[in-house]
């Protein structure tokens, strides 16, 4: 590989680590470089997958070492959005692409009213294992089933039924899609739709651009945070909005 281009990659692949850890669009890079490379469309998907699960690792134990993750609150919303990925992938489900973008940004323009609004102290809308349940089936199936934005989806979910914080709602989003992105890797690769050896070599500037914004969040904390996530979410309305048919 040419020098340059990979000096390239590399920059942008650490890019991609750094922003999809500090808040979401890292896939966004990272999907750019697989597809730049030449890798068909259900590869470079599945490669993705991979590479999302190492960055999301890397930052879920990063905000666990900060004190910001609770892993038990998680847990129940990460085994069953893991459930909720699995039927999801199972399902054959044609959503028209009009009625799956408006849905996606009417989800988020009200989420994020409670994200950006909360403090964190506010009594949940829902509480209980049950409710924990039924979230993370829904946001797991949505992961699998449209998947568009689903860092920032994830986010104002948590924000709207259980008030969390939006540091701590980014650590939890962060973990849950570690697992759906993991057990959707493990089906791509089953159907050797996985390049191994340039999703490993991606996974290291990833990683330590996943550290560096995980990091880089805890230290900013909640109010620039609200910023860079109402900028992404404005963005992300544009982008789904602006190309209805």
């Amino acid at each position: 590989m040419n020098p340059l281009l990979l000096a390239g990659i590399t920059g942008l692949a650490f890019l991609g680590g750094f922003i999809g850890s500090l808040m979401s669009g890292g896939s966004l890079v990272v999907f750019f470089i697989l597809t730049l490379l030449g890798l068909p469309v259900r590869t470079a998907v599945g490669t993705l997958k991979m590479v999302i699960a190492g960055l999301t690792l890397v930052s879920s134990l990063e905000y666990l070492r900060a004190g910001v993750l609770e892993v038990r609150f998680a847990s129940a919303l990460i085994a069953s959005a893991c459930a909720g990925a699995y039927i999801g992938s199972l399902t054959l489900l044609a959503v028209p692409e009009g009625t799956a973008r408006l849905t996606v940004a009417f989800f988020l323009i009200l989420g994020s009213y409670f994200t950006l609004r909360g403090k964190g102290t506010e009594k949940p809308v829902l509480s209980g294992l049950l409710s924990q349940i039924i979230v993370g089936l829904a946001l797991g199936f949505y992961i699998a089933i449209l998947g568009e934005a689903s860092t920032l989806v994830t986010i104002t979910a948590l924000g709207l039924f259980f008030r969390l914080d939006i540091l701590r709602a980014n650590a939890t989003a962060k973990l849950l899609i570690f697992f759906t992105n993991l057990v959707a890797f493990a089906g791509y690769a089953r159907g050797g739709s996985v390049e191994f050896t340039l999703g490993l070599l991606l996974l290291v500037p990833v990683a330590l651009g996943s550290w560096l914004g995980a990091r880089t969040a805890v230290r900013i904390g909640g109010r620039a945070l609200k910023a860079i996530f109402l900028s992404l979410v404005i963005a992300t309305l544009i982008g789904l909005l602006g190309t209805l048919p």
